[in-house]
């Protein structure tokens, strides 16, 4: 497994549980006045779609999709490099704007988000191939 996969499937191990535990928190308070707030359920949402979810998903493609024959396996190390920075830079800022650093940043941390995403799938896009395509005849 490449290093990008392990640290992308740990951090969303990590971002599992800990949005898993905000979740059984909102449960748990859900009488309690305080504990439905917007921001809590927001920061919760954040963690288990874009902390935990999506760098599942991406660091398993990463891994298992079919390596180019010829030069960078996975391709660039520079997009790889900018997408995965993109991306976490994305998930801390969001979830700091969820938590109360203000409304301005969470639209700048979705837009990392995104930027972050796209540069997975520019990565994927070329590695997506039917079974056999690229394989030089015996």
């Amino acid at each position: 497994m490449p290093p990008l996969s392990v640290w992308l499937i740990r951090g969303a191990l990590c971002s599992l549980l800990a949005g898993s535990a905000l979740g059984a928190w909102l449960l748990a308070g859900e009488p309690l006045a305080g504990a439905s707030h917007p921001a809590l359920r927001d920061a919760h949402f954040t963690l288990m779609l874009f902390g935990w979810l999506l760098p599942f998903v991406l660091g398993t493609a990463y891994w298992m999709l079919p390596r180019h024959a010829g030069g960078e396996p996975r391709g660039s190390r520079g997009v790889t490099r900018l997408a995965a920075g993109a991306y976490a830079a994305g998930v801390a800022i969001r979830l700091g704007g969820s938590l109360g650093t203000g409304e301005l940043w969470r639209p700048v941390g979705m837009a990392l988000l995104l930027a972050g995403t796209a540069g997975f799938i520019a990565l994927f896009w070329t590695r997506i191939k039917p079974f056999g395509a690229g394989r030089s005849a015996p």
